[in-house]
């Protein structure tokens, strides 16, 4: 197992590093740069000055140059300056991926509990009329836009009803007890999560579905093995490979890609921090926002593999390293 976990750590830095390349050099090529912005905002600002301020934030020199002066400085801890926020870039990335780790966790957390009972009781009961009501139900809210789903979240709770914030943070407001941040949260956490029940479902329903197709299955049940049995004891474990597949994807995916419904409900999380360092041409910002999200795409593909031979014993550290 550790020599495992070695080489993917390995294989996990040598990815961040080819990504770190390709990330700084897409943002490096965008047409202007971050003094064009600040002469495009102050008009004031002479050419002198420009040149001067290119000379001091080291965009006199050439991309390659610029590249590995980060990556020299990112080597021994200092991720660089953040133009946008005017400080340290960890210190402006902390405050949004607490944000989004929260929306995150709790958004998958409850899509979970709701998507792999209901997939399950749909696969034990294929074409019956449970069955073709949970997966209208998927298919709604695989279809729903998410942008349209917070604006009726938010007209139906917040504004006819009243009874939670359109959008914001408990921090924004002054809120400061656990029980003023709540309310915060509950419209982005159940738009993500009505936006990710559907597909869970449906991946859950259809490995279930084919695992009980098995021999196995069916000689447990040629055993007398209750049908509760047969499916949570034998059938559940190899149907969840395929779902844990997903599920680690997805990690990636809810870290970077929230950026609709923390627009809609202007939540300050990673989707809208990466989009506005992007737009900004923050070099610094964009770079380290996106390398983690890699990175955590990464570390969700290592929890998967693992998370195999956890679920199959048929399935040895061996088989995964070769």
């Amino acid at each position: 197992m550790s020599e495992f976990l070695i080489r993917r750590v390995f294989h996990s830095l040598i990815v961040l590093f080819v990504m770190s390349v390709i990330i700084y050099g897409l943002i490096g090529l965008m047409p202007g740069d971050p003094i064009d912005l600040m002469i495009s905002a102050d008009p004031h600002i002479t050419s002198e000055d420009a040149a001067r301020l290119r000379l001091i934030y080291g965009l006199d020199q050439p991309l390659w140059s610029r590249y590995l002066h980060w990556l020299g400085s990112a080597l021994t801890g200092d991720l660089g300056y953040s133009r946008l926020y005017a400080q340290p870039v960890w210190d402006a990335i902390v405050p949004a991926l607490s944000n989004t780790l929260v929306l995150l966790l709790s958004s998958l957390t409850l899509a979970l509990m709701i998507a792999l009972p209901a997939g399950i009781f749909a696969a034990t009961r294929p074409y019956s009329l449970s069955d073709y009501g949970i997966n209208l139900a998927a298919f709604a809210g695989i279809s729903i836009p998410p942008f349209w789903l917070g604006i009726l979240l938010i007209l139906l709770f917040a504004v006819t009803l009243g009874w939670l914030p359109a959008g914001g943070t408990a921090e924004a407001a002054g809120a400061g007890t656990l029980w003023e941040r709540v309310p915060y949260l509950v419209l982005p956490i159940v738009s993500l999560t009505i936006a990710g029940v559907g597909g869970h479902t449906r991946f859950m329903r259809a490995s279930m579905i084919e695992t009980l197709r098995q021999d196995y299955i069916r000689t447990a049940r040629a055993k007398g093995l209750s049908q509760s049995r047969v499916v949570l004891g034998h059938a559940l474990r190899n149907a969840m490979i395929p779902v844990v597949t997903v599920i680690a994807l997805d990690l990636g995916v809810l870290f970077s890609g929230a950026l609709i419904t923390e627009t809609v409900f202007a939540y300050p999380g990673m989707g809208k921090l990466i989009f506005d360092s992007i737009m900004g041409n923050d070099y610094n910002l964009a770079l380290v926002c996106l390398l983690l999200a890699t990175a955590l795409t990464l570390f969700g593909n290592l929890f998967a593999d693992v998370a195999y031979a956890a679920l199959d014993p048929r399935i040895s550290y061996g088989d995964i390293e070769a």
